[in-house]
């Protein structure tokens, strides 16, 4: 066989190993990246659906609480008039249409319902008692109960938050709100992911997927307590070599995804997250076409070499014309690798804003609950002719919604980001601005400052709104750790040191737990209470100074509080 037929074999045995083995391990990094990237992207969409839930919980919560202190309510229950009745059968039926809720009604200590809003229909609550419920129970016993259960009456299921009426250190009766789901399903039906939410014994009953709803976890799940008699299990199965894999049938068919799970507060419901899987095998099946091509140009590549040098006065035309496809080959894979890096970046950086959102939706949890209830009081005020209170509560509410828009603008400086550009920025200017933001809470909170800083500005490098949005955090998170204590002061100093800007933040609280000192800026951990923060606002910080080239660490001051030392490297001031 003669040179050129031998290097034709050797070129095809090549092709037929390499290109197959070459997909093969392309194939399986390919699927690796993309679950990984899914797998980042499904935690921050929990942290988000479930600051969702909180919220809708949230917004309900402080209604009944303020109804219960309602003349008319506390005279209904001491001398149940039919008259007063009435009245109050018309109010609640007002308020409940206004919130929506699914049912707002009175009961008095032996549980039976005296008024109700949906007094006038087939269903009607009125003339029922409801004693064994465990919200009533619970709120008679410690003042307010929660429950989620199947109406008895309506065959309605929802969320139930109850409060005891109190008069003259006398218990009169309980005041309940039921809340059903149906808005807040409707708006997650728009989102990409399947979400169920289950209780303590695995039932599915809020849910993105009408027909799961009140379908049990299958016994396999780790999650699941138990076969459950009468309840059909959801159409899970999950992949015995990986548990996070999910085979669903729907429709006759059979789809995989990629799952997730959260506990949420008091343990009692966890929210499961379903992401499909079809992103990770059509990225896999990507990596491996190119890795085939890539082997296939090779291949080529050699031979048409080999070729030129056995023939090169001879072929010397047809050599040129081949390295010139070539190139143009390279040039089309380059281009397509270079593409799906794009895709990669981008993916990152959704994820990273998902969390961001997550972070955000923390902060504004409290302002629209705060919202709801100046809302509800002026409503209230406004029935009672008390202007001047109702006129208050709309600046409480104006200021909060300013409050809101100015978090929103730190997402929209995250995004911005994108530009990559740092310059020269003052960190005295940017202390000052952040306490501007915070003053209004500051205020509220009677949280007092005590600066040392330069009379000068001090520049270092870095980006002024993340600066701020790291500040901010700081600010925020040692005003929340001096409520309830005698001293709230927040101690600010500046000092330059070896070409380097370092900023100190002490508060007067309680300090840091020896324990969570080394788990600060890691995601997701928070030493509040539930329902007050997700954990995400230092890592999140903790990030962008690391984009800046500088460093922040947590420790306890000798003196009492916490502290937090933000290092920066200081740079010339802009032209």
């Amino acid at each position: 066989m003669n040179p050129p037929g031998r290097m034709r074999l050797l070129a095809l045995l090549v092709l037929i190993l390499g290109a197959p083995l070459a997909a093969a391990v392309a194939a399986a990094w390919g699927e690796q990246v993309a679950r990984q990237s899914l797998r980042e992207e499904g935690h921050a969409q929990l942290a988000l659906f479930s600051a969702n839930l909180r919220t809708e919980l949230e917004k309900h919560r402080a209604v009944p609480f303020v109804m219960v202190h309602d003349r008319g309510v506390v005279e209904l229950l001491a001398d149940p008039q039919p008259d007063a009745r009435i009245a109050m059968n018309r109010k609640l039926e007002a308020i409940a249409d206004a919130l929506p809720a699914s049912a707002l009604y009175l009961m008095d200590a032996q549980g039976n319902t005296l008024a109700s809003s949906n007094w006038n229909r087939p269903d009607s609550f009125v003339g029922q008692n409801f004693a064994f419920r465990p919200y009533f129970q619970n709120a008679i016993a410690r003042g307010e109960g929660h429950h989620f259960a199947l109406g008895t009456t309506s065959l309605v299921p929802g969320y139930y938050t109850a409060h005891r009426v109190v008069a003259e250190n006398r218990t009169l009766g309980v005041l309940v709100l039921k809340v059903a789901f149906n808005a807040l399903e409707a708006g997650w039906r728009e989102a990409t992911p399947r979400v169920a939410v289950t209780d303590r014994d695995g039932l599915v009953f809020i849910t993105n997927v009408d027909s799961w709803r009140f379908h049990s976890l299958p016994a396999e799940h780790p999650d699941a307590p138990g076969t459950m008699p009468g309840i059909d299990p959801l159409p899970w199965r999950l992949d015995p070599h990986g548990g996070e894999v999910v085979t669903v049938e729907e429709n006759r068919q059979r789809r995989s995804y990629l799952t997730a799970s959260m506990a949420l507060p008091d343990g009692d419901w966890t929210l499961h997250l379903l992401t499909k899987l079809e992103p990770a095998y059509a990225r896999a099946r990507q990596a491996a076409l190119l890795a085939a091509g890539a082997v296939a140009l090779l291949v080529m590549g050699g031979l048409l070499i080999a070729q030129r040098r056995h023939a090169m006065q001879e072929r010397l035309a047809i050599q040129e014309e081949a390295r010139a496809e070539l190139e143009r080959r390279v040039a089309d894979a380059t281009a397509e690798l270079r593409a799906r890096e794009n895709e990669l970046v981008q993916a990152a950086k959704l994820a990273a804003l998902g969390q961001m959102s997550a972070g955000i939706a923390h902060e504004i949890n409290q302002p629209l609950a705060a919202i709801r209830t100046f809302t509800d009081n002026a409503t209230v005020l406004l029935e009672r002719g008390k202007a001047e209170m109702v006129r208050d509560n709309l600046l409480e509410i104006a200021s909060l919604t300013d409050r809101m828009a100015a978090i929103t603008r730190h997402l929209k400086g995250f995004a911005r980001r994108a530009s990559g550009r740092q310059s020269a920025v003052d960190v005295v200017s940017a202390v000052h601005q952040a306490l501007a933001l915070l003053e209004a809470r500051r205020r509220r909170d009677d949280v007092t400052v005590a600066l040392d800083l330069p009379g000068e500005p001090v520049w270092v490098n870095g980006e002024d709104v993340r600066l701020q949005q790291v500040l901010v955090n700081l600010f925020t998170n040692a005003g929340d750790a001096m409520r309830g204590r005698p001293e709230r002061t927040l101690h600010l100093s500046l000092r330059t040191d070896d070409g380097c800007a370092v900023l100190t933040v002490r508060d007067t609280g309680a300090g840091i737990a020896p324990d969570d000192l080394g788990r600060m800026f890691v995601p997701f951990f928070t030493t509040k209470e539930a329902g007050e923060g997700l954990g995400l606002g230092l890592s999140i910080s903790h990030g962008i100074v690391r984009d800046f080239g500088g460093t922040i660490t947590a420790a306890n001051h000798p003196d009492g509080g916490a502290c937090f030392t933000l290092t920066l490297k200081r740079t010339e001031a802009p032209a």
